[in-house]
């Protein structure tokens, strides 16, 4: 047990005081030049950063990390999962009187970020709140970037709750809780399943309508929440409600006050699903839109082949964008207007890349700008960025399609000159990183900072101007003008003409064979100098303080010229790999329709160049074939799954305005794409592979309609064979009388019968070509179906031993015979396999028989009960073998 005397000292009582306030805080205390944990958080620094733990006195465990270097440390915390609570000093330590008064300035939390060094540019770092109401069925959502202010509130269904999430991808999830250990609600807690997010509860009070409500009007400070498209009984009002308050919570002025609101964010702008095609959890997943399946990294998904944005803002829009792309024609158009601007001027398009290319993260330094924690390098930052508007603008104007980005930009454009202005006259080019030792103001831009610096540069030349008017002064030719640290400056006489020093200098020390003197000019002088560097330093501080207030009176046109700017970026990306790739502007048509032509999957396209197969698809009303549903047959690795994918690619990238590699294409707008790949479970949910299998393919059927796009892979299969081939029959049947488009690709090749029975199915397979037992895959997708899957070939190529490869060609032989001659025992397996008479019955489930063939082309009503009564004996005797 901790003394009592360590655990009474002033400043662990203020430390306790502060720890009891935010229990579930890391508490970072500020003593000195570090910030000290104690007790449990000083083993949990320790052991999460690395540093050494040692002991306060006795019985108490300490661990600390520098304060210049604090962000560095708070970022790795954050990163493990754990919130931090800031207690800096507040009073100068050399004033205080006693315990130094120290105050949390900030709370750090995975959804409040704003620093720099804490974010990537590239992604967003959304902070979200959820309320279920489960007797309307209904979700209110509210999620905010506060790095760069950005604040959207939304009302969906309660089954769109887990799509939704997985699309904003938020870091910090907030919940109504009675206490901090309190578990998110079941609903909240199955929708964010799988998500990496820290959930944070709230008290209930928060997300109350009427308090949320009050917030809600306090931030923006408004009378009613009408002009937000609002409601007082709004879901969504409570969970926008809970976010503010947090975020006053967790963002505090630099002396530790509560904030009023928060000046930079944003007013709420209401999301509205069907404005956007939707691409839920799990195609976001099977599409790799945003990372891969299997390394979870970016590198390799449609993002990671896309990105080449140039700035900050546009990096984050492209991942927006692709999760968000837009449903309404017009809207699609309009964003491909601007591409194919850039695309028939590729000179204009470097020019806008190389404007774009020196404009900084002007959305989060704006942000970081509204809750004080601007940095001198990103003030300048701002106002070089600042200063390019006008030239983009009048880049801009250069092409009519770009004109209503360059309108947007103007209207803004004084604001921003006068920003950059003033932040160029006062700043220098090279800011220093912190303030701690000044150095960003420029010389010549403020009197007071010039004769500040003026003494610290010119004491010496002061000094000796002053010695020698003092010389002439007095006649006293020895006198000299010194300085030591125990007395400061003096004047000294030697004795023999210690007569001649004037009455108006004051005796300071009398030395054996001199005696120095003070002067008020020389006292005022030494006072000057030696506080010089102290009020150089607050002088540039006061001045990086208003200027910092000056460009938050520029907000507005910042948050403007950052949204144009992040937009410009995306659409030169989306040009630039037009160009580079050879993409092409796709048809937007009313109709549900997808017809493409040499169509190429966007990431395999880059890694394979010019040996990547192109293929055409073709489904839907008004395409070539008519069809709404595909279905492909064919072997494993010959490239059924690219082709479903890259056609859900192409038809996701034309709803983002993006060109589509293709030869050509035309895409009718779609509502939502929805995909069943790959293999998946959640055993720690109790539900198998064919359980997730079901589930989603149960969600396909219950929503997709005659505007969505359905990509099925291997639907069944995590069954027995009857049962799969059934459930994939009747799915396809469901499908194909909703008037989906879909693309459903198996190994079932009794399906390929549905084409004629249905006009609105049509079969496609994968060329292959054979050379004795040569098998080579062409990845053409070709008309009609298909009658092998080729399976022990692809294992051959897997690398199965010889033996099992061998062994699994005789049986196939074996198969392949009594699938023509009708059913016999199982082929026999080897004597030392132990398998018994019918154990490989499981192969022959569906083999067809001359007698079912038969039996089809019966006429009923043609026969007597007889004639019936002795084709039926025959057929008996014809299963039987007799």
């Amino acid at each position: 047990m901790p003394s009592e005397t360590a655990e009474n000292t002033p400043a662990m009582r203020q430390y306790h005081r502060f720890k009891r306030r935010h229990p579930d805080c890391i508490l970072f205390f500020r003593l000195g030049d570090f910030y000290e944990m104690f007790h449990e958080d000083a083993r949990i620094g320790a052991r999460v950063l690395g540093v050494t733990l040692t002991q306060r006195t006795e019985g108490v465990p300490m661990a600390g990390v520098p304060f210049h270097s604090a962000e560095t440390y708070l970022r790795r915390l954050i990163q493990a999962g754990y919130r931090v609570a800031v207690c800096d000093q507040i009073e100068d330590a050399a004033q205080a009187k006693g315990v130094v008064e120290r105050e949390i300035t900030r709370l750090v939390t995975p959804g409040t970020l704003t620093d720099e060094t804490l974010l990537e540019e590239g992604q967003e770092n959304p902070l979200c709140a959820v309320a279920v109401l489960e007797k309307r069925g209904e979700a209110g959502l509210a999620w905010t970037e506060l790095s760069t202010g950005a604040f959207t509130v939304a009302r969906i269904a309660v089954d769109a709750l887990a799509d939704e999430l997985a699309r904003i991808a938020p870091r910090e999830l907030l919940y109504a809780g009675e206490d901090e250990d309190a578990e998110p609600p079941e609903r909240i807690a199955q929708a964010a399943s799988g998500l990496a997010l820290s959930a944070t509860p709230r008290p209930p009070g928060d997300f109350r309508a009427e308090e949320a409500s009050e917030a809600l009007k306090r931030q923006f400070r408004v009378a009613s929440l009408a002009g937000f498209d609002l409601e007082e009984d709004d879901p969504a009002v409570g969970p926008a409600g809970a976010v503010v308050r947090y975020l006053l919570e967790t963002q505090r002025t630099a002396d530790g006050a509560a904030n009023e609101r928060i000046r930079h964010l944003q007013p709420p702008k209401r999301f509205r699903r069907a404005e956007h095609l939707v691409v839920d959890q799990t195609s976001l997943t099977s599409l790799e839109v945003e990372r891969t399946i299997r390394s979870g990294e970016t590198a390799g998904s449609l993002l990671g082949a896309l990105q080449g944005c140039v700035t900050a803002m546009g990096k984050r829009l492209l991942r927006h964008w692709l999760c968000y792309p837009l449903r309404e024609r017009a809207a699609i158009e309009k964003r491909q207007d601007a591409v194919a601007a850039l695309v028939a001027d590729t000179a204009l398009e470097g020019r806008l890349r190389e404007a774009l290319d020196g404009v900084q993260d002007v959305e989060r330094i704006a942000a970081r700008l509204g809750v004080g924690r601007a940095t001198p390098r990103d003030l300048v930052a701002l106002g070089t960025s600042a200063g390019r508007a006008r030239a983009l603008a009048d880049l801009l104007a250069e092409s009519p399609a770009l004109g209503p980005f360059a309108e947007r930009l103007r209207a803004g454009l004084a604001s921003l000159d006068e920003l950059a202005a003033r932040i160029g006259a006062a700043c220098v080019e090279s800011p220093p990183a912190h303030m701690r030792a000044g150095g960003l103001i420029r010389d010549g831009f403020d009197e007071s900072l010039d004769e500040y610096r003026s003494l610290q540069r010119d004491s010496d030349d002061w000094l000796a101007r002053y010695q020698s008017r003092l010389t002439e002064e007095t006649g006293i030719p020895t006198l000299k003008v010194g300085y030591n640290k125990v007395f400061g400056y003096y004047i000294e006489v030697t004795a023999a003409h210690r007569d001649k020093a004037p009455d108006a200098w004051s005796r300071k020390q009398t030395l054996k064979n001199a005696e120095r003197y003070i002067t008020p000019e020389l006292k005022e002088y030494e006072d000057k100098v030696l506080s010089a560097e102290q009020r150089s330093l607050q002088r540039e501080q006061t001045l990086f303080a208003e200027l910092c207030e000056e460009a938050q009176g520029h907000l507005e046109a910042l948050r403007a010229f950052a949204a144009v700017a992040g937009e410009l970026d995306v659409l030169a990306c989306f040009a630039r790999h037009a160009v580079r790739r050879g993409h092409v502007r796709p048809a937007i048509a009313d109709e549900p329709v997808l017809e493409i032509t040499g169509g190429r999957h966007p990431v395999l396209e880059q890694r394979l160049g010019e040996g990547f197969v192109p293929n055409d698809a073709s489904l839907g009303t008004g395409s070539s074939s008519e069809a709404s549903l595909a279905l492909i047959t064919g072997p494993n690795m010959a490239g059924k799954s690219t082709y479903i994918r890259q056609s859900a690619l192409i038809t996701l990238l034309a709803h983002t305005g993006a060109f589509v590699p293709a030869e050509s294409a035309t895409v009718g707008v779609t509502d939502r794409i929805f995909t069943r790949v790959g293999a998946s479970d959640e055993l720690h949910e109790g539900q198998s592979t064919f359980m997730v299998e079901m589930t989603e393919t149960a969600n396909i059927c219950h929503h997709a309609t005659a505007r969505s796009l359905v990509i099925l892979d291997e639907i069944g299969r995590g069954t027995s064979t009857l049962d799969g081939l059934a459930l994939a029959w009747a799915i396809a049947e469901h499908l194909a009388a909703r008037g989906c488009r879909a693309l459903f690709a198996t190994h079932y090749h009794e399906l390929t019968t549905l084409a004629e029975r249905h006009a609105t199915i049509r079969n496609l397979n994968v060329a292959v070509r054979e050379w004795g037992e040569e098998v080579v895959f062409l990845h053409r997708i070709l008309p009609g179906a298909s009658n092998r899957s080729y399976g022990v070939h692809v294992a051959r190529i897997a690398g199965l031993p010889d033996p099992v490869v061998s062994r699994a060609g005789e049986i196939l032989d074996q198969l392949e015979v009594r699938s023509a001659a009708g059913p016999d025992p199982s082929p026999a397996a080897p004597e030392s396999s132990g398998q018994e008479d019918g154990q490989l019955s499981l192969f022959t489930e569906y083999v067809d028989h001359p007698a079912v063939d038969e039996l089809r082309q019966l006429d009923l009503n043609e026969l007597t009960p007889l004639a019936a009564f002795d084709r039926l004996r025959a057929l008996k005797a014809r299963v039987d073998g007799r």
